[in-house]
């Protein structure tokens, strides 16, 4: 099995539009050290530009579900398929319900779990979100266990939602199957279904205090599973550190302790490990200390490469 670098050019599910440009920027930073990688970079383009929606709970869902079946998700089941491994850099991070769907597709018989290393728990619904921004429900639409809330959707919004979550087909990841890092900003209505569903959460505190031991015990953890899926959002480092990111959040991870975490995380799953995403790099910002960004987020995905090449030479 060999690196597959696959670049996902989409940000129509964000809050702040640029971070498709973002993989655009990680594919000119990688030339220089990993130029046959990237050449044979996998391109997974969305062309689609939705017009503004200032008042739905589910913004620029039909755009996304057309691209999701149509792009992504087709594509994506091909890199499985074809046994590779994929180190995907995506623009928004609602891509990651077609990536996984994809892979759900593609292993119906596996039990699959994913390690979300974010801010944030993005396990929000058209129901309950109060932004309507979908790249804040990916997990709510992979589990896709919410089926009201304080939102009143109309029959069209329910019925696309509904479309959007099963393009996958019928297989089930459960929510136990979830285990975040560095989640720190959650709504009520999140942190309900992880107490519900008694997901575990490794605080930012916890990763600082003990790395090596939090990780051993989400190795542990997911002994059960057939496949894991690591996503990492890099709004999970402190915003005062890295602000090239669209949704920052103060008192998180510091780059070295992310470098770290992702290093255990490959040697101790080694060969469950299926797929490495990076996601939310967005260059485009104002206020954004670029050339430092850069630098660090480099570093972080430079030293996951060389991790990964030791799996997958």
């Amino acid at each position: 099995m060999s690196l597959q670098i696959v670049g996902i050019y989409s940000d129509i599910a964000a809050s702040k539009r640029g971070a498709a440009k973002g993989v655009d920027v990680l594919m000119g930073l990688l030339q220089k050290s990993y130029s046959a990688m990237v050449e044979k970079e996998i391109k997974i383009i969305n062309n689609r530009n939705p017009k503004a929606e200032k008042a739905s709970y589910a913004k620029n869902i039909q755009e996304i579900y057309d691209f999701f079946k149509d792009d992504l998700i087709p594509k994506m089941k091909n890199v499985f398929q074809e046994k590779s491994f994929p180190l995907i850099f995506s623009g928004d991070h609602s891509s990651a319900l077609g990536t996984i769907q994809a892979l759900k597709s593609s292993y119906p018989q596996k039990s699959i779990a994913i390690v979300w290393i974010d801010a944030h728990s993005d396990i929000h619904t058209p129901y309950d979100s109060s932004s309507g921004n979908i790249h804040g429900m990916p997990l709510g639409g992979v589990v896709n266990v919410a089926k009201s809330g304080e939102n009143i959707l109309d029959k069209n919004i329910e019925n696309q939602w509904e479309k959007l979550c099963t393009l996958g087909g019928d297989g089930e990841i459960k929510p136990q199957n979830i285990v975040y890092i560095g989640t720190r900003s959650m709504e009520k209505s999140e942190r309900d279904i992880i107490k519900k569903f008694n997901i575990p959460l490794y605080q930012v505190s916890q990763i600082r205090k003990d790395t090596v031991g939090s990780i051993d015990k989400i190795i542990s953890y997911l002994d059960f599973v057939d496949m894991v899926y690591l996503s990492v959002d890099i709004d999970v480092l402190d915003g005062k550190i890295f602000t090239s990111t669209g949704v920052r959040e103060n008192n998180g991870l510091y780059p070295d302790e992310l470098d770290k975490c992702i290093k255990l995380i490959i040697e101790g799953l080694n060969q469950k490990l299926v797929a490495v995403e990076f996601t939310e790099f967005n260059p485009t910002l104002e206020d954004s200390n670029h050339n430092r960004d850069n630098e660090v987020l480099l570093n972080i995905i430079t030293n996951t490469i060389d991790s990964l090449k030791k799996l997958f030479p």
